[in-house]
């Protein structure tokens, strides 16, 4: 596993990172948000939505231990062993946004990750 040098670094990668990964998305269009590609396991909408529910996951984990309150892995009702039950409320949660909302949505949830690293 690759290790940073200081906050400033990881949170440089993190957003480089990110760049590449929502560029991917800047040219398809809405009507394909639930186009199934071939060799691709999820569809636009599902991939962002899956970015979402983690980033979301991770910071409510925080947020809840900072709070003092016990934290659920991965999440309430969930178990390791059933993530694709995660998955789908994820893709039930942010699927129902465009592909625009879900991606400002996502733009913030990263700045929040940035915010929360470097504090």
């Amino acid at each position: 596993m690759k290790t940073y040098t200081d906050k400033a670094e990881l949170v440089k990668e993190i957003k480089n990172s990110y760049q590449k990964y929502i560029d991917e998305f800047e040219e398809i269009p809405e009507e394909l948000s639930d186009k199934q590609v071939e060799n691709v396991d999820r569809t636009p909408s599902e991939n962002l939505s899956y970015q979402l529910g983690w980033l979301s996951l991770l910071l409510d984990w925080e947020t809840t231990e900072q709070q003092g309150l016990n934290v659920f892995t991965p999440a309430k009702g969930y178990k390791w062993n059933n993530l694709g039950g995660l998955y789908k409320s994820f893709y039930n949660e942010y699927g129902k946004l465009t592909l625009f909302e879900q991606k400002e949505c996502l733009d913030k949830k990263v700045v929040d990750l940035c915010i929360w690293i470097v504090k």
